[in-house]
């Protein structure tokens, strides 16, 4: 059984060191807690920060301080040894405390370099050695120790434990903590040995250091803390912060739904406060002028920063306002300030609802300026609000005779400034079509203060390309570009706007000539429009001509339901043909099979890939039904493409065999006995050139690679149409 003694040492005085046979033996353990922190000057701290990629953290916090509660010394109880040896073990609770730390490294150790168990009787030269590594208790050898730090309690014999340390550099366990102000921890020192007959009776001892070392606490720049990070941080006690602007610290605390600074700003004149570190919009030359060097005044900006620490600086408004608010010829409500970036000054209703706070808040008496003089110290405290009164007064948040309370009071006085980080509220973005003809794009959020990406645009509209967003339907507002970054500035509210997709009309794939594609599609694709149908494609230059680089979608019924006809305005046709509505594939009440003489055609229903597989054609619907026999070898010469486009020779498509990346082939497949085929695996175009009277070159596109081959006109393939000269 573990025995702890209140005074061991009296207890040793009575202990005898008899022969071994029919007693037993105690084992002493003197534990010495040693405290490390680092020196006023934290060279480690320092080589810390300058690594650390966080750009939000600025400085590590002073005087880290730890401390470890444990009891003095640990024995076991005395144990009667057997032959097989037998177990003991002995326990005690070792509690961390830290503040102002970000972690601790916990180390335990043998003080004296031994990690042996050694007898008190100077002519006992036996001991119980540590050279285990890590096992059970019942595991362990005869006549060994070692230890066991964990949260948890000793398990008896199914306990681990471990070879005793002999140097300090040896880490025993290490907590990290980062993420709160202080720990508060606490561990169970386990001890276990295990002793046969061999050992003579006596007390058997070792002294153990427990050292810990503190880290600092790493601190946030002030301007970087959001409102969720103060609530999670700062709702039971305050949380430090530094100011980028002059690296002083402050403390915050989240009250009654806002991160307010319960500290008085102190942040003197003779600087630059810009848009990334301060509430303003432009630069602004702080003003040296101090509060006691001039009469009152509403139009200078004047400051004073008190020696005390805790009364801070004592701004006129003019100086509060960052120079935007210096005149008494009008009511004015501050919008800017010389508030951190993200924080302001409360506005009147703000500061109303913090008057029950006031312990949280941790008003001072700091008093204010008048007329060059400090007065009011030690009897008041006074804060300017954002909100005005009058032309010439502003309302102000008053700490008197122990209570917080709002009032009112002239813009020349020099008064103490608190800033507050509430909700900054979040502007939805909605999203106008302005037009199209098809797809949606998301409204998103962005709280106030933030810069986001915009959703990418996933409106269409037929025979237009999207040029990006504007914030007046017509284009006369402000443009966005696709995806641009959207920056939404600091408010106290929720909002709302909404974005206009912008069009521009596309040529019209019958109107863009060779010349124009050789100018515009020469190094990319470019898009275009069939006046038919509104289709869009791309298309591009390659080896001297203008290829489309989409296939061909073209349906045999309009949009409306009707039976699309082809007329020599629009189409590759010297007269008008209607585009039959017979289908080539089965199932379909329109299903003509393999056939040589009826015009068929089937559109991708694919859900994944319709618009890239587009249309399959048999070749006398690609021929626009000039080409719908099998008694004679005939070149076709007219089609369903668009006017001043036709189908490729086989000349032309061999041409472009090696123009792969260019011509974008997809493996779209063919239609035979009413199935599609290779989908998946192969793309087939069909070209104007015969083989025979049955048989028709086409190009194909097979495991990477374009080729020339022939296949029977009652295929149904894809088309891609040309421009050339």
């Amino acid at each position: 059984m573990l025995r702890v003694h209140g005074n061991k040492f009296k207890h040793l005085a009575g202990l005898s060191y008899a022969g071994m046979a029919g007693s037993s033996a105690a084992f002493l353990l003197l534990l010495v807690a040693l405290l490390f922190a680092p020196t006023a000057s934290q060279p480690e701290a320092a080589a810390e920060e300058s690594a650390n990629p966080n750009p939000n953290i600025s400085t590590y916090a002073s005087d880290p301080t730890a401390s470890i509660n444990l009891p003095s010394t640990i024995d076991f109880a005395d144990v009667l040894p057997t032959a097989a040896g037998v177990t003991t073990t002995a326990s005690a609770s070792l509690t961390i405390t830290t503040s102002n730390s970000g972690g601790y490294s916990l180390y335990f150790y043998s003080s004296n370099g031994n990690n042996s168990l050694t007898p008190l009787n100077p002519n006992n030269s036996s001991s119980i050695s540590s050279t285990l590594t890590t096992t059970e208790l019942n595991n362990l050898n005869n006549n060994t120790w070692g230890y066991n730090l964990s949260t948890e309690a000793s398990t008896g014999d199914t306990t681990t434990y471990s070879t005793i340390p002999t140097t300090s550099t040896t880490p025993v366990q290490t907590k990290d903590t980062s993420t709160t102000n202080s720990a508060n921890d606490t561990y169970t020192l386990s001890l276990g040995a295990k002793v046969d007959n061999t050992i003579p009776s006596g007390v058997y001892s070792n002294d153990l250091t427990v050292a810990i070392v503190a880290e600092p606490r790493a601190l946030t720049y002030i301007q970087d803390l959001t409102l969720s990070e103060c609530q999670s941080q700062a709702s039971d006690t305050d949380l430090t912060v530094k100011d980028k602007r002059d690296d002083n610290e402050y403390t915050v605390r989240y009250i009654n739904d806002a991160c307010w600074m319960t500290q008085n700003l102190r942040l003197s004149g003779g600087r630059t406060l810009t848009s990334a570190d301060s509430n303003v919009t432009q630069d602004w030359s702080f003003p040296t002028t101090q509060l006691a060097d001039n009469s009152d005044s509403y139009t200078a900006s004047q400051t004073t920063i008190s020696s005390n620490t805790s009364y801070g600086g004592y701004y006129n408004y003019c100086a509060a306002s960052a120079g935007t608010v210096c005149s008494d010829s009008s009511a004015q409500n501050a919008t800017q300030d010389i508030c951190p970036k993200g924080w302001r000054l409360p506005t009147r209703a703000e500061q109303d609802g913090i008057a029950s706070y006031d312990s949280a808040f941790s008003p001072v008496y700091s008093g204010n300026y008048n007329n060059g003089s400090l007065i009011n110290v030690g009897s008041g405290g006074y804060w300017w609000s954002a909100t005005a009164r009058s032309s010439a007064n502003q309302y102000n948040l008053l700490y008197y005779s122990g209570s917080l309370g709002t009032n009112s009071n002239y813009k020349y006085y020099g008064f103490s400034v608190r800033c507050i980080r509430s909700n900054p509220g979040t502007l939805t973005i909605n999203f106008d079509g302005n037009g199209s003809t098809g797809g949606n794009t998301a409204s998103q959020q962005i709280a106030a203060g933030n810069t986001a990406s915009l959703n990418t645009n996933g409106f269409t509209r037929n025979g237009y390309v999207f040029t990006g967003w504007n914030t007046a339907a017509d284009g006369s507002g402000t443009s966005y570009a696709d995806g641009a970054d959207y920056t939404v500035t600091p408010a106290t509210g929720d909002a709302a706007v909404t974005l206009y997709a912008q069009w521009e009309a596309l040529p019209t794939i019958q109107e863009f000539t060779l010349a124009q594609c050789q100018s515009l599609a020469s190094d990319a694709n470019y898009t275009v429009v069939d006046s038919r149908d509104g289709s869009d494609y791309t298309v591009r230059y390659i080896n001297g001509a203008c290829w489309m680089t989409q296939n061909l979608r073209l349906s045999s019924t309009t949009e409306s339901g009707g039976s699309r006809v082809l007329t020599s305005a629009d189409s590759n046709v010297t007269r008008n043909w209607s585009f039959p509505n017979n289908s080539l594939r089965s199932g379909d009440t329109n299903y003509i099979g393999n056939s040589y003489t009826e015009a068929g055609s089937v559109i991708s229903d694919d859900p994944e890939h319709a618009t890239e597989y587009g249309g399959y054609y048999n070749f006398c619907a690609a021929s626009a039904g000039t080409n719908c026999r099998t008694s004679s070898t005939v070149n076709t010469t007219y089609d369903i493409c668009p006017k001043g486009w036709k189908l490729p020779t086989l000349d032309q498509f061999e041409g472009i065999t090696n123009q792969r990346s260019a011509f974008s082939p997809v493996d779209s497949g063919f239609y035979l006995s009413g199935s599609l085929s290779s989908v998946g695996s192969d793309g087939y175009w069909w070209s104007a050139t015969a083989l025979s009277s049955s048989s028709q070159y086409h190009l194909y596109y097979s495991d990477g690679g374009l080729y020339t081959y022939y296949g029977s006109k009652y295929y149904g393939n894809s088309v891609r149409c040309i421009r050339s000269s």
